[in-house]
């Protein structure tokens, strides 16, 4: 029950922004849109609440828990708080703009979710991404990649780690297993939280190839530096080639990435296989040490716009505007404030004026007020406790100047 002495309390997961913090989360921001922008990419801003059935667009049971489900009033559908851009972005691209070629859009939005993402994580995200539609090729996924690199560089995130892993893999795995519906759900949702113990359990009961339970019990332990592609190449070794064209995608991408940023730390999770089911191809996320959860993620969903009319080749990625400001190391300088007196004398509005429209940030004072007891403003501590370091003056020239606080 709600009291008067705790109805300030804000549910779980779910944050306020202050100053200077939120003029620190608006900079980065603005300049992260501009560095999509100089790219190419098209800004979009998508509905809060939508339609089920064009939100949940993946049969995914983690994305159904995540979204927040109510009853439309007028139609009595039902409807969802965005949980998740992605899929709004290819709603978009598919049924609104319906162009033809490769197409570039990003998004800066709050997002809602029942469930933080993990321990670490918000139920209130800010998303910050980039998707790019109609390209099916390695070159798409690079540039995506390179942007998202882009984008930790600009929040000044030291030294993140960037994870490649390919969700074709596990798939092709279990696809060649030719298994029952129940048993490879089972399977893919101990394969999706890397539980060795349960997945040696599920494939001691199945009677499969033992090249391949071996392949299936391996891959959770096929993680680190670009030798875990080798080993992984020997392992799958005539199983099926569309592990060799993923293994290679990943190699491909790999040498790309390090050609562009020669400093980049690479890891590869071959067992690694997305969220919300989206994704059809590579995947990868960025890590920094000290922050237990990927700091931004991305990957291929392509045909993810089918029920829409237009299975379109898909690549992106999305990170919480939040999260980059509080692990990047960027200095904010905080805004120079002007105080100004409280006064009716018309220079001191033209001056005033003339300093907002150069960018200057002025504060204006307030004189007492006897009718209702409301103190007023003057110079001095009042003007420092408001942020001022500096203030207008009148000078016996009549001009109002500006020079620091006393």
């Amino acid at each position: 029950m709600t009291t008067k002495a705790n109805r300030w309390l804000l549910p779980d997961g779910v944050d306020e922004i202050l100053p200077p913090r939120a003029d620190q989360l608006e900079t980065l921001r603005r300049e992260i849109l501009d560095l999509y922008r100089t790219w190419g990419y098209d800004l979009i801003k998508t509905p809060l609440i939508e339609f089920l059935d064009s939100l949940l667009i993946v049969p995914s049971h983690e994305l159904q828990l995540s979204t927040f489900q109510i009853v439309d009033q007028l139609t009595g559908k039902g409807m969802g708080v965005r949980a998740d851009i992605s899929s709004q972005a290819a709603r978009i691209d598919a049924h609104v703009l319906q162009k033809e070629g490769p197409v570039r859009l990003c998004y800066a939005d709050s997002v809602l979710r029942t469930l933080p993402s993990g321990p670490l994580g918000s139920r209130s995200p800010q998303l910050i991404g980039a998707e790019l539609y109609g390209h099916a090729g390695i070159e798409s996924d690079i540039e995506i990649i390179s942007l998202m690199l882009n984008t930790l560089a600009l929040a000044d995130i030291k030294a993140p780690l960037l994870a490649l892993g390919h969700s074709a893999i596990a798939r092709t795995l279990l696809k060649a297993a030719q298994l029952a519906p129940d048993q490879e759900e089972k399977l893919f949702t101990a394969m999706q939280n890397k539980a060795v113990a349960d997945i040696s359990q599920i494939l001691g009961t199945l009677k499969i190839d033992k090249i391949l339970s071996e392949s299936l019990a391996t891959l959770p332990g096929l993680h680190g530096d670009a030798s875990v592609l080798d080993k992984a190449a020997h392992l799958f070794k005539g199983i099926d080639a569309n592990l060799d064209t993923a293994l290679q995608q990943l190699r491909s991408i790999a040498a790309a990435v390090t050609e562009r940023f020669p400093h980049q730390k690479l890891y590869f999770d071959l067992c690694e296989l997305g969220g919300y089911e989206y994704h059809t191809g590579v995947i990868f996320s960025a890590y920094v040490a000290g922050h237990g959860e990927a700091i931004t993620k991305g990957g291929r969903y392509d045909a993810i716009g089918e029920v829409f009319g237009r299975a379109r080749p898909a690549t992106g990625f999305d990170a919480d505007l939040k999260t980059l400001l509080s692990l990047g190391k960027r200095h904010y300088p905080e805004a120079r404030k002007i105080f100004a007196p409280a006064s009716a004398d018309p220079g001191l509005d033209v001056a005033i004026a003339a300093l907002r429209q150069q960018g200057e940030v002025v504060v204006r004072g307030f004189s007492n007020n006897a009718a209702d007891n409301s103190p007023g403003q003057a110079m001095g501590q009042e003007a420092r406790q408001l942020g001022c370091s500096q203030q207008l003056q009148h000078q016996p020239t009549g001009k109002w100047v500006v020079v620091p606080l006393d």
